[in-house]
């Protein structure tokens, strides 16, 4: 009976905060890249819809990111470099902000760049688990009013994350859905390069845009 014991507390062990967020992080760590469907769906404090989006979202180490937006607009989210490229195209217009990594929203996709640690930039507050996923409650340690609570669903047999709830100081809730996850797609470099469009107006990105 002893064996059954220790085997167990094994498992009871692997269900611990610290062994949730370090396979989680271990699994992003070794991702080289990935390509995924999205849908983001914004809610105001009192949980109403005020906007959804649908799109691809690409991802390459180190700290390459594009986020290509179908629908209700085309926009491009691109991040290279350090560099932010917001280009709106039904509006021809393109913000850049060219010191992207010192924002906060870097929060929000630092386990994802490969160069961080969840548990240096957040307080885990608390984990929560069904049959299929588990819920981790993060908590910035760096104050920012986009960001006041981050929700990760993970799924349990996978360790991918399927959902983020992104909560601001005013109670509004970003949510998005991933889905169709492709890793290690062998995406080439160039597609996270960006040429301003001829035409367009152009203009830095508002500082507290992502503060």
């Amino acid at each position: 009976m002893s064996w059954v014991i220790v085997l167990l507390n094994m498992l009871v062990c692997l269900n611990t905060s610290q062994d949730v967020i370090s396979l989680l992080q271990d699994r992003y760590d070794k991702i080289k890249d990935f390509k995924t469907e999205f849908i983001q769906s914004y809610y105001s404090t009192n949980g109403t819809l005020l906007l959804e989006s649908t799109g691809v979202l690409y991802y390459k180490k180190k700290g390459m990111f594009r986020w290509d937006y179908k629908t209700p607009k085309q926009k491009q989210f691109i991040v290279k470099d350090n560099t932010l490229w917001i280009f709106l195209k039904d509006d021809g217009i393109v913000y850049i902000d060219d010191n992207f990594k010192t924002s906060q929203m870097k929060l929000i996709l630092l386990f994802l760049y490969g160069e961080g640690s969840l548990e240096r930039e957040f307080n885990v507050e608390k984990i929560t688990e069904d049959t299929e996923f588990y819920r981790i409650l993060l908590i910035p340690k760096e104050e920012a009013a986009n960001l006041t609570r981050l929700t990760i669903h993970l799924r349990r047999k996978t360790y991918n994350v399927e959902k983020m709830e992104i909560t601001d100081r005013l109670g509004n809730k970003n949510v998005f859905h991933f889905k169709n996850l492709n890793f290690d797609v062998g995406l080439g470099e160039a597609l996270f390069n960006f040429k301003i469009p001829e035409g367009v107006e152009v203009y830095p990105l508002p500082k507290d845009m992502f503060k």
